[in-house]
Order: structure tokens, then sequence, then C-alpha cells
């Protein structure tokens, strides 16, 4: 039996700190309302959202292993990680409770219909910081084959917001798009 179909809500005012990760949901959402659920990788266009193809990913968990691979990473991604992720399994990518912390993430995003937002900080080999928001959201591939997380990096410039952290993973927001479910702000 198939799951029901899920139905995107709006995120509310200030959910996002980059105007590029409040775009792209935006334009996921209005697929998955064109949908009635979970956007298909063949609704995207890409001519629709030209100037934030740099800064999206595509993950797929591949079945039988349940691995995570990247299928496509732009190369506004590339160049704020200063790695390339296309073509490789996020296990070669992170280790330990990284690793567990991002696999969690997407096994969330898939099996629950989630979108996950998430605020973080890298630190580079030469020390330097750079906060960064991803959004993760599920795409199926066809049909009922819900096993693609699409995703948008953004580098946060000028973040004023209170508290503001410098570090590990802080922020994570969970957006729900069930109907009847409200959002949870933690973990």
């Amino acid at each position: 039996m198939a799951a029901p179909q899920m139905l995107a809500e709006q995120a509310p005012a200030g959910t996002f700190h980059s105007p590029r990760s409040r775009e792209f949901y935006d334009y996921w959402r209005r697929l998955a309302l064109k949908r009635g659920g979970v956007p298909l990788r063949d609704d995207l266009d890409p001519a629709e959202i030209a100037s934030l193809l740099p800064f999206l990913f595509i993950v797929e968990k591949e079945p039988g292993s349940g691995r995570f691979h990247f299928r496509l990473t732009g190369t506004g991604i590339t160049e704020i990680m200063g790695l390339e992720h296309t073509n490789r399994y996020l296990d070669e990518l992170l280790d330990g409770e990284d690793l567990e912390n991002v696999t969690a993430m997407f096994d969330q995003v898939l099996d629950r219909h989630v979108c996950i937002r998430s605020v973080e900080g890298l630190t580079y080999s030469d020390r330097s910081y750079v906060r960064v928001e991803i959004l993760r959201m599920p795409m199926c591939a066809g049909a009922g084959d819900c096993r693609l997380v699409i995703g948008c990096l953004s580098r946060i410039e000028n973040d004023c917001r209170p508290n503001s952290i410098t570090g590990a993973v802080k922020d994570k927001q969970v957006i729900h798009i069930e109907n009847d479910i409200l959002p949870r702000t933690a973990f």
C-alpha cells in the first residue's frame, strides 16, 4: 500500500537565513502543491531555477545497500565546501558522529517526507570558518519511489540573528509537510 501523499506547508516568516533558501523552498513547495505530495524529479525544470542550480544537490538512497550517493552537486557547493561531492558516497565524505547525524537527517527526510533545515559551521584546514544553511527535502524518482533528497546549500553572510554561535551544527529545524503535524524546532 502506497503512503498517503503529503502536502507542503508554508514555512513561517523568519524560517530561513538565506534568500536563496527561501526561494528554493518556495519553488519546491509549488511543485509539491501542484503534484499533491512529494514532487517527482521530472517535475523539476532547471530553466525555472537557473540561478539556484550551482547551490543544489541531489542525493539518492541506494536500494539494497541503503548508502547515500551524491548524484549531483552544484559548482557553488563545491566552491564553498572545497571538495567535489558528485558521484561520491556520504560514508566516503564523513565518518563518526557527523556521518550518523547526516544519515539520520536524510533518513528522516525520506521516511517522514519532511524538510529539514540546518545551520552548520564549516572549519577549513587553514582554520577559517564559514556558516551555511542547508535545506534537505524529499523528492521521488518515480511514482511511489521516494529515495531522493534534493537540497540547497547557502553561505550565510552578515547573520544578524540573536544568539548566533559558531561551531557545530546549530539551529536545526524540521519543516513538516504533513498538513496535520506541527513543525518541531528541536530534536
